[in-house]
């Protein structure tokens, strides 16, 4: 091998690379709004025990200049945790299971009874009013945060 083809390797080894570290850079910052997303008024409505779903509804607030996804929700005193839209089809109302929430840039995203709203299905204890129920919501770039619904009325 001559030294005009170790250079070229070299050159384009260090251009793969800088291309790669670009990417992984860009990648970041698409992502790193999920740490900037709020949530607010987080409750749930007090129901007899003997129910086994729970409704939960929230604000939500994206302030980032990207769009971020909440792709799944879990809880400890809960068996699982679903995100549920409510519709109108052919004059029924009904509940559709959603794969994410898409939380827009710079915007408020209300679950609210009738509309979209976390489901919380098969309470693992009594729940009384007053109580708080902690969530971990995660997001598309897979960083999670903790929130909290109290039970109300």
């Amino acid at each position: 091998m001559d030294k005009f083809s170790s250079v070229s390797e070299n050159k384009e080894s260090h251009m793969k690379n800088s291309l790669l570290i670009a990417l992984l850079l860009v990648s970041g910052i698409t992502f790193a709004d999920s740490a900037r997303v709020s949530f607010h008024q987080g409750w749930i409505k007090n129901l007899p025990p003997v129910v086994p779903v729970r409704a939960g509804y929230i604000q939500i607030k994206n302030p980032g200049d990207v769009p971020v996804e909440i792709i799944s929700l879990e809880s400890d005193l809960f068996e699982s945790v679903e995100i549920h839209e409510t519709v109108m089809e052919n004059g029924m109302m009904k509940m559709d299971a959603l794969d994410k929430i898409v939380l827009p840039p710079k915007t408020t995203v209300l679950l609210k009874p009738g509309e979209k709203h976390i489901m919380l299905i098969t309470p693992k204890f009594p729940l009384a009013i007053g109580d708080t129920v902690n969530l971990t919501v995660t997001f598309n770039d897979q960083k999670t945060q903790t929130i909290q619904l109290e039970v109300k009325q």
